[in-house]
């Protein structure tokens, strides 16, 4: 197969939103319980700070990740590959990503390839050693 090019389209942190409110409520129910002495009020708030809190560094830790390696697959997909699964890269590289390694079937038989970045989300898909 010749080289294709494919768009694979950037994450976005728009469900990060939900845990941050989270945060601003608990830290206003935080503020508000220890201001009028309500103690019930304070530990919700302070409950609610930490969990929205953890919820957003968790979410910023595995979203993108999950995102990417579904935009990967399915391109692959949408070009006739089946099965697609991914190598490591090599991450970051010189101010960009690095080529990511795919295994797939196509047309029953096991090809290998790699991903190569020309820029914004257009990737390159390319057979072989590539």
């Amino acid at each position: 197969m010749d080289p294709v090019t494919v768009a694979l389209e950037p994450w976005s942190p728009w469900p990060l939103l939900f845990p941050l409110l989270a945060v601003v409520a608990g830290a206003v129910l935080t503020f508000l319980g220890q201001l009028r002495a309500r103690r019930w009020m304070r530990d919700i708030g302070a409950v609610v700070l930490v969990a929205g809190g953890l919820t957003a560094v968790l979410l910023l830790a595995f979203l993108s990740g999950t995102w990417d390696q579904q935009q990967r697959k399915d391109a692959l997909v949408g070009l006739g590959y089946e099965q697609p699964t991914f190598g490591g890269g090599t991450g970051i590289v010189g101010g960009q990503p690095g080529d990511i390694e795919f295994n797939a079937v196509r047309d029953g038989e096991h090809v290998t390839g790699t991903l190569q970045w020309q820029g914004d989300d257009q990737w390159k898909v390319v057979e072989g050693s590539g």
